[in-house]
């Protein structure tokens, strides 16, 4: 997937990974420690600066590995 700046692509990515595997977003805030307030907002994309760490730990919570690939253009 190429960023775009739209959060919401990488968001829908880890709402199908939540589909698939059965994870809730309560399940979601104790893997991360946070509130399941907090998890949907970051999941409905109400925080729209969203850090890397952030994310990582959003992945993990999906047991998904977030990749970062920095390419030439074509």
């Amino acid at each position: 997937m190429i960023y775009n700046n739209n959060l919401k692509d990488i968001m829908k990515l880890i709402e199908h990974v939540k589909i698939d595997n059965d994870i809730s977003n309560n399940d979601i805030a104790n893997k991360m420690r946070k509130s399941k307030q907090t998890v949907s907002n970051l999941l409905n994309c109400k925080q729209s600066n969203i850090t890397l760490d952030t994310l990582e730990k959003l992945c993990d919570a999906v047991n998904c590995d977030l990749i970062i690939d920095i390419k030439k253009r074509d």
